[in-house]
């Protein structure tokens, strides 16, 4: 390229270049939507699990000795609200009453 005008001899590689990418990405076929993955199916197992990691974080904030109220409450929480979501889905499976 010289002064910004292209001369004749570089369309023809452009082009082919152009021509290789197009038929690469025809050849893998349409682009697709991301399926999301199916909710997961929890067991008796999993319940018994959440109900121990929620004791374990009431236990983790009564021994605390430090003086922050909030320490490892974000823990609690994470734990109270993966307890539920089972419990839910497992009552509406009809699991649990």
């Amino acid at each position: 390229m010289t002064g910004g005008i292209r001369r004749e001899s570089e369309w023809p590689l452009a082009k082919q270049l152009k021509a290789a990418i197009l038929a690469r990405r025809a050849a893998k076929g349409p682009r697709k939507k991301r399926t999301r993955p199916k909710p997961r199916q929890y067991t008796i197992a999993d319940l018994e699990r959440a109900r121990d990691r929620v004791a374990a974080a009431e236990r983790r904030i009564d021994n605390d000795r430090k003086n922050n109220p909030n320490r490892g409450r974000a823990g609690l929480e994470r734990a109270q609200l993966e307890l539920s979501v089972i419990e839910s889905q497992l009552r509406l499976r009809g699991l649990i009453e």
